[in-house]
């Protein structure tokens, strides 16, 4: 009898050892494929902060880039703010809105800007290109047509670098100085049209932009 007891015993406590070493196993063998998970996490939001850092880094540099060449066109504000600039970087303002003489076969409609052969124009204003053609004394001629509907024209182009249907932002290239059509010399020759209808004073324009011209 007290062999069986004995053994009874035994069998009683082995189960309870064998769940123990199991308890022991699992939690060990867990243990590294936790670890392995947590590392794996910890690496993809390491890679997703690099890539956030990068990107702010990039918007920053472009920003500083983009308020660089937003300053050599008159403008020295918040770049996401910015409305309207001049149309070069250097010119000497010559011949005005309505001026009249031998000249212009009616009153001068836009502005002059006196520069050299090849000088790069920009857009003053973010647009739609609607129209490049030869046309008569405006000589190479670019239309862009703002949101609201008013009509900026650029004359006596050289060369275009844009085509019409084109959007272009405040500052895109669209040409280059030039001299074509009735002119006495290279310059820009920029009218500002609202609505398509008659021209207005680009200066006054530029200036109820903030600009000073």
């Amino acid at each position: 009898m007290a062999v069986v007891a004995v053994a009874a015993s035994l069998n009683l406590a082995a189960p309870r050892a064998d769940a123990a070493v199991r308890d022991t196993v699992v939690r060990e063998t867990s243990r590294p494929a936790d670890a392995v998970e947590l590392a794996r996490q910890v690496h993809e939001r390491q890679q997703s902060l690099s890539s956030l850092f990068r990107r702010a880094d990039a918007r920053d540099r472009a920003l500083v880039g983009r308020k660089a060449v937003l300053a050599q066109y008159g403008y020295h504000g918040d770049p996401a703010e910015v409305v309207a600039v001049l149309p070069l970087a250097s010119y000497s303002v010559s011949a005005g809105f309505g001026l009249t003489g031998p000249l212009w076969e009616a009153e001068h409609g836009g502005q002059d800007f006196g520069s050299y052969v090849g000088d790069q124009i920009v857009a003053v204003a973010a647009g739609v290109v609607t129209e490049i053609a030869y046309a008569g004394p405006y000589g190479l001629r670019t239309i862009v047509t703002l949101p609201d509907g008013t009509e900026v024209w650029y004359c006596h182009q050289d060369d275009v670098s844009v085509y019409t249907g084109q959007a272009v932002d405040v500052a895109d290239p669209i040409g280059t100085v030039g001299s074509t059509g009735n002119s006495t010399g290279p310059h820009l020759h920029l009218e500002v049209r609202p609505a398509a209808g008659s021209p207005i004073d680009p200066m006054d324009w530029l200036r109820a932009s903030g600009l000073a011209p």
